[in-house]
């Protein structure tokens, strides 16, 4: 019923993902991107009874002796290829085997399965922002706001002096990726090690494109499978972020032309900021993004709570960090 494919069996992985929707963030190739920054025991957990089968990507944290589970960056979590009302219990006793003490998953809205979980447990204060790549070339540029148009329309002429060798392109991202990070005030989530960022820059199912005057200034980065496409990471000098949509819209264009039948541009770090408010600019679909925060052992918990002078409303307070025993 519970199975656990290990990050070194890329073979078993892929098998387990057959039949399953699912974006890049759940694969192998994610996963052991991501292991090589964390250091994390990462895993892929597989559940199967008769005609059910649901994946969520996992990695094992430790504190003060105690394991928590988290899934790896990106947009993953439960997916399945049906309902199942009576996965919540298996799931609750798999975790009670293995001793975990509490668990914060991701679940990527276009393969949500809210059988799948307690409602209670989910969590939401942003959006990810998805673009139909079903529809034809015109509509979606019709669904651009001016301001992107206005930028768009001109992408013929720029379309030529684009960049797509991956040496120079990698060496680009890598030079300034860290030093765009602090311009932006990003979050240490996304400071990643060079041996990540090299490993994803140099995977077949990930697409990149850079422009710029006289030498690079701007940088997109894209991963995808059969099922969906995603903005990976987008890097620019001060004076190359002017180049950012026409990359983006180069990203759309490519992965419509591979009849993918979706693009997830992420989102904000909350709803309706700059961030966002860009990302809407290009005219897409937004939908919640949920995490579920799950407390398996409360004892354990709350002991871990306490070692650092977190209160009690504190501990359990949903719209909080969690775990709230990892707040630095």
């Amino acid at each position: 019923m519970h199975k656990i494919i290990s990050i070194e069996n890329k073979e078993e992985w892929n098998i387990a993902l057959n039949g399953i929707n699912h974006s890049f963030a759940f694969t192998q190739e994610n996963c052991y991107a991501m292991s090589l920054t964390t250091g994390y025991d990462t895993f892929l957990y597989c559940y199967q009874k008769e005609d059910v089968k649901i994946i969520c990507p996992l990695a094992e944290r430790v504190f003060k002796g105690y394991k928590d589970i988290v899934t790896p960056y990106g947009f993953s979590g439960f997916a399945g290829n049906k309902d199942s009302r009576e996965f919540k219990s298996h799931w609750s006793e798999f975790v009670k085997e293995k001793k975990y003490v509490c668990g914060y998953i991701s679940l990527n809205p276009l393969f949500r399965n809210d059988s799948y979980y307690d409602k209670d447990d989910a969590f939401s204060n942003t959006n990810l922002y998805f673009i139909d790549l079903t529809q034809s070339l015109t509509d979606l540029f019709e669904n651009l706001d001016s301001n992107r148009k206005k930028i768009i329309v001109n992408y013929k002429k720029q379309e030529s002096k684009f960049i797509y060798d991956k040496k120079k392109l990698t060496d680009f991202f890598l030079n300034n990726y860290e030093s765009f990070l602090k311009r932006i005030n990003a979050s240490k989530a996304n400071y990643f090690s060079r041996e990540t960022l090299e490993y994803i820059c140099g995977l077949e199912n990930v697409f990149m494109v850079g422009a710029g005057r006289s030498d690079l200034e701007a940088v997109y980065i894209f991963s995808s499978t059969g099922y969906a496409a995603d903005c990976m990471f987008n890097v620019a000098t001060p004076e190359g972020r002017e180049f950012s949509p026409l990359l983006l819209w180069c990203g759309i264009r490519h992965f419509k032309k591979k009849k993918i039948p979706v693009i997830c541009l992420g989102g904000g770090l909350k709803e309706d900021d700059n961030v966002a408010l860009s990302k809407e600019r290009f005219g897409g679909y937004k939908l919640p993004f949920f995490n579920l925060k799950q407390i398996y052992n409360k004892e354990i918990y709350i002991e871990l709570c306490s070692d650092k002078e977190i209160s009690t409303e504190e501990v359990f307070k949903k719209e909080g960090f969690f775990p709230a025993f990892r707040k630095s």
